[in-house]
């Protein structure tokens, strides 16, 4: 079974919910008949019907050879300045329809549970209550809250959540730093996103959190931005600055191999490099769909970077069960998450 861990999707009843609600100020206009005018604020994002549409969504996957998506929220949408019972409101309409979605279409799609991170304690327990009760994988962040990122302690209920019920989160970037300087030539979307995934994974290893959470299972979106591209320059820091050394319990090599990667990196050379500096089961597939800017052969990319080499099958078939924690289950089937 070849599983894509990063897709995005935005379930209707969660689109009227949002779009009702003043705290969230958005609207939608069709544009076409493929395309909608979203407005975020004062912000517009064009999108295709793909997002909001679970047979385009199905059509999609089989054309790509997937099997399974693990669905999450589309980036425009994610909206940490709303008040926290708002937020929580549209959290759980948002969960429940994506396992509503998954229970229409059995072993075609998955959820990563949004969580409202404005208020951590709330998105704990809306963390437990989407695995354990929706049967959901694990939980959606972005790479900050409000320009916070993930290192602050008041995150830890969230991780002592995932670590509780072990599962992994899924790290995605959204209102990245800098942003005011990467308006022109779509800079924000191609760059700004990966600086601050880079900026976020950084602050992790450097802040303590995964020294704090040994057992916690991270999946950083876009190949982790550029964090693996500047390991050798951060090491360098390391060696030459005796105070930053002492936050640290091993090399960064270290701390960057214990998480996990999607394959959405666009350069085939990378990804092998990637899967030789921190072993191939580390690497999970993602096309980051449907977005214009996602892979557009996502399986075929992973098979044109690895050749013959096993590494390639052990990407496309069986580490997104490992992350999961479902090992053993990864051949020819995806077995429901138990729930009670």
């Amino acid at each position: 079974m070849i599983v894509d861990i990063h897709c995005h999707y935005v379930p209707e009843a969660y689109f009227r919910f949002i779009e009702r609600d003043e705290a969230f100020d958005v609207r939608r206009t069709p544009t076409g008949d493929e395309t909608v005018e979203v407005q975020v604020g004062g912000a517009g994002f064009g999108m295709n019907r793909t997002f909001f549409d679970a047979g385009r969504q199905l059509r999609r996957m089989d054309g790509l050879g997937v099997d399974l998506s693990v669905l999450s929220l589309a980036t425009p949408l994610i909206d940490y300045a709303a008040p926290a019972d708002a937020a929580l409101a549209a959290a759980r309409i948002f969960n429940d329809e994506l396992a509503l979605l998954r229970d229409r279409h059995p072993g075609r799609f998955d959820g990563w549970a949004f969580l409202p991170m404005q208020d951590p304690a709330r998105a704990a327990r809306e963390l437990r209550r989407a695995v354990a009760e929706l049967g959901l994988r694990g939980g959606h962040i972005a790479s900050n809250v409000g320009g916070r990122y993930l290192d602050s302690p008041e995150f830890a209920p969230v991780f002592e959540a995932a670590v509780d019920l072990d599962v992994p989160l899924f790290v995605h970037p959204s209102n990245p730093a800098g942003a005011d300087r990467t308006g022109r030539f779509e800079l924000t979307v191609v760059s700004g996103y990966l600086f601050d995934t880079t900026i976020n994974v950084f602050h992790m290893i450097f802040g303590g959190t995964l020294d704090r959470y040994p057992t916690l299972r991270l999946c950083c979106a876009h190949a982790g931005g550029y964090a693996l591209l500047l390991r050798a320059r951060m090491q360098r820091e390391v060696d030459t600055n005796p105070g930053l050394a002492e936050t640290l319990s091993g090399t960064v090599d270290d701390y960057l191999g214990r998480l996990y990667y999607d394959t959405v990196c666009f350069e085939d050379g990378y990804l092998a490099w990637a899967a030789e500096l921190l072993g191939p089961d580390r690497l999970v597939l993602g096309s980051d769909g449907p977005f214009p800017l996602g892979e557009p052969d996502p399986v075929g990319f992973v098979r044109r970077a690895f050749g013959d080499d096993p590494a390639g099958a052990d990407i496309l078939h069986r580490n997104a069960a490992g992350m999961f924690g479902l090992a053993g289950q990864e051949a020819d089937t995806w077995k429901p998450m138990t729930t009670g």
